[in-house]
């Protein structure tokens, strides 16, 4: 009794899917049971969720890495604990005439060169001493100043000399971790030795007269 009902049911949803199929623009059920997609299906290009993730990554532009250096410490910021100059000094010593670099931690590295002027600044370009025989010495790493933007050393940028062997000296680079002092001779060829002393850190050097 329930086969018969059953054939029923089916034949009554096989008439009521057929009706559909005509008013309805959606998509058909075939008699098989198959799915069809709807006639404009064939023209019409969706995109599918993947493609979007398929598309290239975005890279920063670049007022976005400038936003970023911007938040950076200014150039010559001393890095912590880093040594920073706190005095620079000139005398006469034992027939010679001292130069003095003293600093608020340890002695930092550096060299003496000779060189011929004029002195431009490392970092303006700007004439900072004219002709004439220099020792030029040059420390890094040194904290020009600290993150406040104060300096330890609030003396002149050119010192005068005691004028037996050293004339003046003048700070020619203080840039980015790097100090220079050019250290202006009374002669040419004259001897010097240079060394370093603590307690404080210091950079010393004498010019035989």
């Amino acid at each position: 009794m329930y086969r018969r009902a059953a054939g029923s049911t089916v034949t009554v949803a096989a008439l009521v899917l057929a009706l559909t199929a005509c008013f309805d623009d959606g998509p058909v059920t075939a008699p098989s049971g198959i799915r069809l997609p709807p006639k404009s299906a064939a023209t019409t290009t969706i995109p599918s969720p993947s493609s979007t993730s398929s598309a290239a990554p975005v890279t920063p532009s670049s007022s976005s890495s400038s936003s970023r250096r911007s938040t950076s410490p200014r150039s010559g910021a001393a890095p912590a604990g880093s040594t920073m100059l706190s005095d620079l000094r000139t005398g006469a010593r034992d027939g010679s005439d001292r130069l003095v670099l003293e600093f608020t931690g340890q002695a930092p590295p550096y060299t003496v060169t000779r060189k011929s002027g004029p002195i431009d600044d490392c970092a303006s370009g700007n004439r900072v001493a004219g002709e004439g025989q220099y020792l030029v010495i040059r420390a890094e790493p040194v904290g020009i100043f600290d993150h406040d933007g104060r300096s330890p050393y609030t003396g002149p940028r050119t010192v005068p000399g005691p004028g037996g062997a050293i004339t003046r000296a003048a700070v020619s680079c203080a840039f980015e971790g790097q100090l220079q002092v050019a250290v202006r001779l009374a002669g040419d060829g004259l001897g010097y030795k240079d060394f370093t002393l603590s307690g404080p850190g210091r950079i010393v050097l004498d010019v035989q007269q």
